[in-house]
């Protein structure tokens, strides 16, 4: 009698169990290796609406800000998900990924998927610096290119394959139409994070953005 009955309770849990995998699954919800199983991602973050002064990982300054946010600009912005840096340093030391394909290292929108607002990317390049600098500024017009930075990084070691010098260029997209000295603030603090992250044979060095790009007038930008 008493093995009938647990019998009967047993057929019961695998009846339960099967009636209600579809929702919450049997077990814990995880697979045998303990990891969740993966859901599908939105291509923003999932944090939402942010201050523009915590944009880019804290990249942005007061000052920034607060040139993004005059005349009319936002004062909240999406950041759009991107890899982090140490898994950007992570593809560009691979050297089939040594191409021109950007890698996004900032993006942000006015709302989740609404228009964009400000973009930084980076990507191997086989332009070089001026002979005797390791890193160019340049300044660009328009929002679809709004500034560009040229740092020689060389990750190869000598007589190996990929040992030849290298640059990357660092790129911005800029719809706030922030400040030219804006622009190459963030491309340096940018870059500065990538090529520390690569372990570059050289240090490059990086110059003031006062020096490239000063800072605008009173009232000018």
């Amino acid at each position: 009698m008493v093995s009938n009955f647990r019998l009967t309770l047993g057929r019961l849990a695998a009846l339960a169990c099967t009636s209600v995998i579809a929702v919450t699954g049997c077990g814990g919800g995880d697979d045998e290796s303990g990891s969740p199983k993966p859901t599908a991602a939105k291509p923003t973050a999932g944090a939402g609406l942010i201050p523009v002064a915590q944009a880019c990982g804290g990249l942005f300054d007061a000052a920034i800000a607060k040139e993004a946010r005059e005349p009319n600009g936002p004062s909240k912005v999406y950041p759009v998900k991107t890899e982090g840096t140490d898994q950007v340093a992570k593809v560009l030391e691979d050297e089939s990924a040594r191409r021109s394909t950007p890698e996004d290292l900032c993006t942000l929108t006015d709302k989740a998927d609404g228009k964009e607002l400000l973009a930084i990317t980076v990507a191997w390049t086989p332009h070089s610096p001026p002979s005797g600098r390791s890193v160019h500024y340049t300044t660009t017009v328009g929002p679809e290119d709004a500034g560009r930075l040229l740092v020689t990084c060389d990750i190869g070691s000598g007589g190996e394959k990929g040992s030849a010098e290298r640059s990357l260029e660092f790129a911005m997209r800029d719809y706030f139409t922030i400040s030219d000295h804006s622009h190459a603030k963030l491309l340096i603090a940018s870059a500065k994070q990538i090529t520390s992250t690569l372990d570059c044979r050289e240090d490059p060095q990086y110059p003031d953005a006062k020096v490239v790009a000063p800072p605008p007038k009173r009232g000018l930008r």
